[in-house]
């Protein structure tokens, strides 16, 4: 019988268990996440590079051959996830990946550059970098921190749209984005081409995919976690990345793509290597099977943990946007994260004034949420901006849930700042969390059924 110590829930490096009444969980209250049967532990990661990297998925040929045929004493990039990111494969793989490129291959260390995708993300810090590539590999390889304002060449053009990528990346002989396949709350499925775009391409041609995600009131038809089929983002992320492969082909240059997935639990289950759209689609099938997780039904309250994304408000929102698919229409959202770095990214934080400004102004305060919607998508398609989006998805869901329905427990937010969002932030942040938190759920909860979702990465369809 499960029992409320059974029931986490990820505040920061803190995991918070026993918030949940025993009573509601004998009542049936608690709606518990069908996590699926978990697939086999890759345990040989070195074969298994190496089959990856030989056996290719799709038209794509041999690593092996590549070398052989495309390599010319120049660089071989490795790209990477930035901060941003929990990173689990990249320092599982990266040190096997970079032996098996001078062992086997015949690379010299001095031609491997590891180039940081940060997309239009601030540059990582080296306490930052030391822990995306893992302490075996920092300070041993060159490292290249992508820019998007900066240091980036033509690579293609679509739609009138000059691309350009990272001129490191551009000027590799052989190129090896090394991404883990997940789900994504507005590109769909992250992993595969998202390390070329928007990862290492400039701010114009980033704005441009991003500027799809946005229809009349809010996300466009088909924008949302797990979906790439007629997704209006990862249509145009294809037609990018398609016009970079081919301008690399012509360059006599190469993309060779590693997909790894990595369960819940942290344990690498997949991993695959070839040409990149037929490596990625193939891990997304797989994707599935792992981080689709299924809830009887709809709840009336969900609880969202962020995990590694609480570390500020902007990247809680994918937490925010994940519960959104797991609670009833009207229903409450707590959203549980520290939020230590505050609203982590000034875009959001601006128009965020914007919209509640547009909010707090109408007496009809659902009617308000709409209101404010409207003018922040109008913003949006005049100014975009990176974290501009956020907004949209946020008041989105309030539309969903219901004017004073989003509710946090947070500690790293000022009270002069809690009047431009459209939270109900609860409890002293004197107090310790646990105490906030059953605070909070002796107020609300009564009979009502309850779920708990501690990734924003997973994928929650009912049963």
């Amino acid at each position: 019988m499960l029992k409320s110590k059974d029931v986490a829930l990820h505040y920061g490096e803190r995991i918070l268990s026993d918030f949940i009444p025993q009573k509601a969980i004998d009542n049936e209250q608690f709606l518990p996440l069908v996590i699926p049967k978990k697939l086999p532990v890759i345990k040989n990661v070195g074969q298994k590079l190496s089959d990856a990297l030989e056996k290719p998925v799709g038209i794509q040929k041999p690593l092996s051959v590549l070398v052989k045929e495309n390599y010319r004493g120049g660089d071989l990039s490795i790209i990477v996830d930035d901060h941003d990111r929990p990173n689990i494969h990249t320092r599982l793989l990266l040190p096997v990946l970079i032996d098996l490129l001078i062992t086997t291959y015949r690379l010299p260390l001095t031609k491997i550059k590891v180039v940081i995708a940060t997309g239009t993300h601030r540059p990582s810090t080296d306490d930052e970098v030391k822990n995306i590539l893992g302490e075996q590999m920092f300070g041993r390889v060159n490292c290249v921190i992508h820019k998007c304002r900066e240091n980036n060449v033509e690579a293609g053009k679509i739609d009138g749209l000059t691309v350009k990528i990272n001129e490191t990346v551009f000027n590799s002989d052989i190129i090896i984005p090394l991404t883990d396949v997940e789900n994504h709350y507005f590109a769909g499925i992250a992993g595969g081409p998202k390390a070329l775009c928007p990862g290492i391409c400039d701010m114009k041609t980033i704005t441009y995919e991003h500027l799809k995600m946005f229809g009349e009131c809010g996300f466009a038809h088909n924008v949302d976690l797990g979906s790439i089929d007629g997704n209006p983002v990862f249509e145009t992320k294809k037609k990018i990345v398609k016009a970079v492969i081919e301008t690399l082909k012509k360059n006599k240059r190469e993309v060779y793509m590693i997909t790894s997935i990595i369960a819940p639990d942290g344990d690498l289950v997949h991993l695959s290597g070839g040409e990149t759209f037929e490596s990625h689609r193939k891990s997304a099938e797989i994707l599935k099977n792992v981080w689709t997780v299924n809830i009887k039904e709809r709840a009336d309250i969900v609880i969202s943990g962020a995990s590694h994304w609480g570390v500020n408000l902007y990247q809680m929102g994918k937490a925010t946007h994940c519960a959104y698919h797991a609670v009833k229409k009207s229903g409450i959202v707590l959203n549980v994260a520290p939020c230590y770095e505050g609203w982590g990214n000034e875009e959001f934080k601006n128009l965020m004034k914007v919209g509640m400004c547009k909010l707090n102004g109408c007496p009809d305060k659902n009617e308000g949420v709409k209101k404010a919607l409207v003018r922040v998508i109008d913003a949006v398609k005049k100014d975009f901006r990176i974290g501009k989006q956020k907004p949209v998805d946020l008041f989105q869901i309030l539309h969903f849930v219901g004017s004073g329905n989003l509710h946090i427990i947070q500690d790293g937010l000022p009270e002069e700042d809690y009047e431009f969002l459209p939270f109900v932030f609860w409890g002293d942040k004197s107090e310790p969390v646990e105490k906030r938190l059953k605070s909070w759920l002796e107020k609300y909860l009564g009979d009502k059924t309850i779920a708990v979702v501690d990734n924003p990465n997973f994928l929650i369809k009912t049963l």
